[in-house]
């Protein structure tokens, strides 16, 4: 349940409750509420079952440091989900899914070693020379690039960032990003409408199309394009999409297939008319 503020205002951003408790050190996220704090921006600390924090416009945003990233690969033994199963959630549940990589510009590939470096301290020596520590993770940079690559080709953006800080101004840039697109776009009471932009080709048409259906981002609409050459086609086999498409799961066959075969008549009476 969304909650108010004393001056009735509705929360903007969204956080992970698990991103602001028990934190021994700043992160990208904790920083970036700091932030909000100051320009008095209304968020709220919430348990998701989905993304570490999520923007308006459908913008879902999972937080994680390269050890993290690199961990997930595999599992832990909390039994946490693994790296797929969490980029596979995101794209399920928003329109633009975001995986914020902390530390992921200072990343050192060592492939001689085969594994890679992150630093964790640094100091200062002289004017142009700095003695840095690191910690080596024992996983193969071309497995390390190989995973970065599988995510994007769901559909994902990644953002890598230098430290906790370099993070929090990236997502305070695109915060701002986001309330200046948003003034010029209409609303509902629980959405937005989708404008309809102009296009200069069939190709655009076709992806906007696709794209409007639930989980289906355009990374998602060009795969099904690909696979199946005309929207057509696509809806046609919509059934087929988990076998003949990466990336595309039962859940958002199910969520397509009843955008696109609910009566009118019974669609209407759900939102209460």
């Amino acid at each position: 349940m969304v909650q108010v503020d004393l001056f009735g205002r509705v929360p903007e951003v969204f956080v992970d409750i698990h991103e602001v408790t028990n934190r021994r050190k700043e992160t990208s996220i904790t920083l970036f509420l700091k932030m909000l704090e100051k320009e008095g921006v209304y968020y709220q600390v919430r348990k998701l079952p989905v993304a570490d924090i999520i923007f308006p416009q459908g913008i879902g945003i999972e937080r994680k440091t390269v050890k993290d990233f690199c961990q997930s690969l595999f599992g832990d033994k909390s039994g946490r989900l693994r790296l797929k199963k969490q980029i596979e959630a995101l794209v399920e549940n928003f329109k633009k899914p975001i995986l914020l990589l902390e530390g992921g510009l200072s990343v050192r590939l060592d492939p001689v070693n085969k594994s890679i470096f992150v630093p964790i301290e640094r100091r200062r020596i002289s004017d142009r020379l700095w003695n840095v520590i690191e910690e080596q993770i024992r996983i193969h940079p071309n497995q390390y690039e190989g995973a970065l690559k599988y995510v994007e080709s769901l559909g994902v953006r990644v953002i890598k960032t230098y430290n906790e800080y370099h993070g929090a101004l990236i997502l305070l840039s695109l915060y701002r990003e986001i309330k200046g697109r948003s003034k010029e776009r209409e609303y509902v009471s629980k959405g937005a409408i989708r404008a309809k932009p102009k296009f200069n080709t069939i190709y655009e048409q076709q992806l906007f199309f696709l794209s409007g259906l639930p989980g289906i981002n355009i990374i998602r609409a060009q795969k099904l394009l690909e696979v199946y050459d005309t929207p057509f086609n696509a809806i046609m086999k919509v059934t087929r999409w988990d076998i003949d498409v990466e990336g595309i799961g039962e859940k958002t066959i199910d969520r397509v297939k009843k955008v696109l075969l609910t009566p009118w008549k019974k669609a209407r009476e759900e939102r209460g008319e």
